[in-house]
Parts: C-alpha cells; sequence; structure tokens
C-alpha cells in the first residue's frame, strides 16, 4: 500500500500545481478503511475488499485536487495552495515542542480561562512561537456577512499577513467559507506511550475524544460523545478484548487493562486531565508484532466498530 501511494504522490506532483504528500494520502486512504467498516451502505456494490474502497478515496481526492471533481470529502486534508483548503499558505500542520510539551502549529485552540480565547503554535525563524487572541467575551459572528465585513474592516485585516501575530489570526476567524470549529478542531492519534519489555505491554490512549474540552475529530473525519465512548468500552471489555494486526487476522495480543477517561469518571476518582478517552495496557502474544512495537514501526493504537452517525456543529 505504502509503495502504491508514494507512486501516485509522484505522478500527481510532476503534472499538478497543488502538491500533495504521502502523509496525505495515507489520511485518506485510512478514511477509506474506516468508511467502508462503519458505513457499508455507502459502498458501490462492485466494492469487494476495504482497501479497493480505500484506494478508490485516494484515486478521487486526487480528482478533486487536481481541479477536475468537486471537492465533497477530505477537504481538511487538501494542500494549502487549493481553493477549497482551509489552510493557508504556509500554514501547513505539523507537529513540534513548546516548552516541553508535544504541539500542533498553525491549529488554533481554545483556551479555558484567562483574558485570551485562542492560543496557537507557529515557527517563528528557529523558534515555535505561542500567540494568544481574541476576546472571551465576544461572539465571532463570522456567518453574518455585514457583521465580518465590520470586523475584518476595522481590523484592516486585508493587511495582515504575519502569522506569528495576534492580528492575523484574529482575522483568520472572520474569514469565510470555514467554520470555527472546523480551524480549531485537532486529529488526535492513539498514542503508545510505554512499552514494558518484560511483560510484553504497551500503555498508552487507544482513543482520544475531547482535548482540553474540544472535540477531538478521528481519522474518519468523526467526532465521538465521551458517554459513547464509555458504553462501547463496557461492552468490548466484557465480551471481546481481542486485538489484531489492523483489525485482520487472528488475534495477537489483548486489552487486558482498560481505563476510560471522562469528566465525571476523573473527578469521581480524583484524577486531572486535559483529554477525555480511553487509556488501555495491550498485552502482544505475536513475536513479529512485538519487534515491530519495539522498533517503532508500530507505535499507535487503532480502535474499530460500528455506529450510527448524526451531524454534528460546534
Amino acid at each position: 500500500m505504502a509503495k502504491g501511494l508514494q507512486a501516485k504522490v509522484t505522478a500527481h506532483n510532476a503534472k499538478s500545481k497543488h502538491k500533495v504528500t504521502t502523509s496525505m494520502l495515507q489520511a485518506v486512504y485510512r478514511r477509506g478503511i474506516g468508511a467502508y467498516k462503519t458505513n457499508p451502505g455507502s459502498v458501490r456494490p462492485n466494492v469487494s475488499s476495504p482497501e479497493q474502497w480505500a484506494m478508490a478515496r485516494v484515486n478521487s481526492f486526487l480528482r478533486i485536487v487536481s481541479g477536475s471533481k468537486s471537492p465533497k470529502h477530505d477537504k481538511d486534508l487538501l494542500p494549502a495552495s487549493h481553493a477549497s483548503s482551509s489552510k493557508k499558505s504556509g500554514e501547513e500542520v505539523t507537529k513540534a515542542e513548546y516548552q516541553g510539551e508535544k504541539v500542533t502549529l498553525n491549529k488554533p485552540r481554545r483556551i479555558k480561562g484567562g483574558n485570551k480565547k485562542f492560543e496557537v503554535f507557529v515557527q517563528s525563524g528557529g523558534k515555535v512561537k505561542r500567540v494568544a487572541f481574541g476576546d472571551p467575551n465576544m461572539e465571532i459572528r463570522r456567518d453574518d456577512p455585514k457583521a465580518r465585513a465590520n470586523f475584518r474592516a476595522r481590523h484592516n485585516c486585508d493587511s495582515k499577513k504575519d502569522k506569528t501575530t495576534a492580528g492575523y489570526w484574529s482575522c483568520r476567524m472572520w474569514e469565510g467559507g470555514t467554520s470555527v470549529s472546523q480551524l480549531t478542531k485537532h486529529n488526535i492519534e492513539g498514542q503508545i506511550l510505554k512499552a514494558d519489555d518484560e511483560q510484553r505491554l504497551v500503555y498508552g490512549w487507544a482513543s482520544v475524544v475531547t482535548e482540553k474540552g474540544e472535540p477531538v475529530v478521528d481519522r474518519q473525519g468523526d467526532v465521538i460523545e465521551p458517554e459513547t465512548l464509555v458504553k462501547a468500552v463496557n461492552n468490548f471489555m466484557e465480551n471481546i478484548r481481542v486485538g489484531k494486526e489492523m483489525h485482520k487476522g487472528d488475534q495477537i495480543g489483548a486489552v487486558i487493562h482498560s481505563m476510560p477517561v471522562t469528566k465525571e469518571i476523573g473527578e469521581s476518582l480524583g484524577i486531572q486531565s486535559d483529554r477525555e478517552g480511553w487509556v488501555v495496557a495491550f498485552k502482544v502474544y505475536d513475536d513479529d508484532v512485538w519487534a515491530r512495537v519495539k522498533s517503532g514501526e508500530l507505535a499507535a493504537f487503532s480502535i474499530g466498530g460500528r455506529a450510527i452517525k448524526e451531524s454534528y456543529d460546534a
């Protein structure tokens, strides 16, 4: 799969002004796998496997990028140069470190408390800079054309080009075309945080559904309510517990410790966390899989399931 996606990147970038990366196509591919499993009704009758459906989604995404198809899916993954992208040029989302914290660059997030509403981390020279902006008492009425025009004229937004300034990001929040929730939603993977060689255990977040009170969008573009996750976790631990490699084949391990973390559960146990989600310890039985965990090739958890989707607007 990886070689096939890399070949598509090379072929596309050779003829298109809007460049794509392997990580973009991998994200689209994973969403295709998830859509096949969670929304089978959307799959065409001639599609016989999740891999086929995922690659079809990748091909559709590339047609969107090239301009031969209207953008109807994965718009958040489009390159910044594309007219339908929610990103601006120079705002590609990447990971970095700020004062010991792993942060996402160019992705605003809400602040609880304080005299500012949002914060964003940006590259400034060779350093990462934190930019706080926005009046916490002011409603962003960007869907009101008159209010949006008044704000942008009052703050001279057309001249704000420096993304290391609060003015730039305040004006970004008052642009048309993309909602504030889309600009501030974060994608967080289920990370393996600790490995125990002796017992072949890996510990970490199998799923994160909120971060600092904000909904987290998963790789399929969905948001899971904390209460919904808890019910699913309880059912899994009571009836399944089995782990497979990328959801396929024979059992390669099992979840032996499980802790759903919600605001309510955390408060009742005296646990403080900026996240809500599911913490697990997974025991690996398979020798080959354990070797790939130790090498870093397998560095995250992935959970699968079926659900009924509902529209959500933050």
